[in-house]
């Protein structure tokens, strides 16, 4: 779970949860703000741009409950 932090800057725009600044320069938008983290939004949504506050293709989880785009890993070998 992501800390909370009192910065609005450092937090995530959909959630409030605190973002680290590296996810926020790599997955965020052109001002380093996340719209999205993985604390409201699944990896795969995030690695499509929803953090930079893009429209992506892949169901949201929290739209979609039952959509978490794909089984969690849970360590074993695929296949």
């Amino acid at each position: 779970m992501l800390l909370r932090s009192h910065s609005s800057r450092s937090n995530c725009l959909r959630c409030d949860a605190h973002v680290p600044a590296d996810f926020r320069r790599v997955h965020g938008d052109a001002d380093d703000r996340a719209h999205r983290c993985p604390e409201c939004d699944s990896w795969v949504r995030i690695c499509e741009g929803s953090a930079a506050g893009k429209d992506v293709d892949t169901p949201d989880p929290q739209t979609s409950p039952a959509r978490n785009a794909g089984e969690p890993w849970d360590g074993g070998l695929s296949g």
